[in-house]
């Protein structure tokens, strides 16, 4: 099944993304979807190198009582912004699974970057190059009558010697 690669909204991605959280956008009860875009190392090369940029995050929704959770103790995934991951992601928001995901994050293991949520949900990667990234963490909770499990995911673009601020937040449900 073909999936168009362009996103609704340049920055933001409305629905949810393992390893990219690409283990959390392989959920069950999906139907699973072939990939038509192939992964290219060397095109993703350029996300690889050091860099001067970083990113500053914080990962929450909010409940349906007002209180907020957060991502804290959960991964965050930091890939490109290719359209090799775009089409993961646009694969995941209509629905679908990619399929043979475990075996594809092996290809593209040293391209996706991994950090940590905080206690209170914040998060940051260090040493970026100046590209797009798409930034992606899951979030779950439970309530009297109500639970979640979502997947937030946004696009962001670093510039050298710049810290970029992203919020993980309802908006960005996948």
């Amino acid at each position: 099944m073909r999936r168009s690669p362009a996103l609704t909204r340049p920055h933001v991605l409305p629905a949810a993304a393992g390893v990219l959280a690409m283990q959390a956008l392989a959920g069950c009860a999906r139907p699973e979807v072939e990939k038509s875009i192939g992964f290219d190392a060397g095109a993703h090369a350029a996300w690889r190198a050091p860099g001067r940029a970083s990113i500053a995050g914080e990962g929450f929704l909010r409940r349906p009582n007002g209180w907020l959770a957060r991502c804290s103790g959960g991964t965050v995934y930091l890939a490109p912004a290719s359209p090799y991951f775009r089409e993961w992601v646009e694969i995941h928001r209509s629905g679908g699974r990619v399929a043979n995901a475990a075996a594809l994050d092996r290809l593209h293991d040293g391209v996706v970057r991994k950090t940590q949520c905080d206690a209170t949900g914040r998060f940051a990667f260090e040493a970026l190059p100046a590209q797009r990234w798409l930034v992606v963490t899951r979030i779950s909770y439970q309530g009297v009558g109500w639970n979640a499990d979502m997947t937030l995911a946004a696009e962001v673009e670093t510039k050298a010697g710049e810290a970029t601020q992203v919020i993980l937040s309802n908006p960005n449900r996948i």
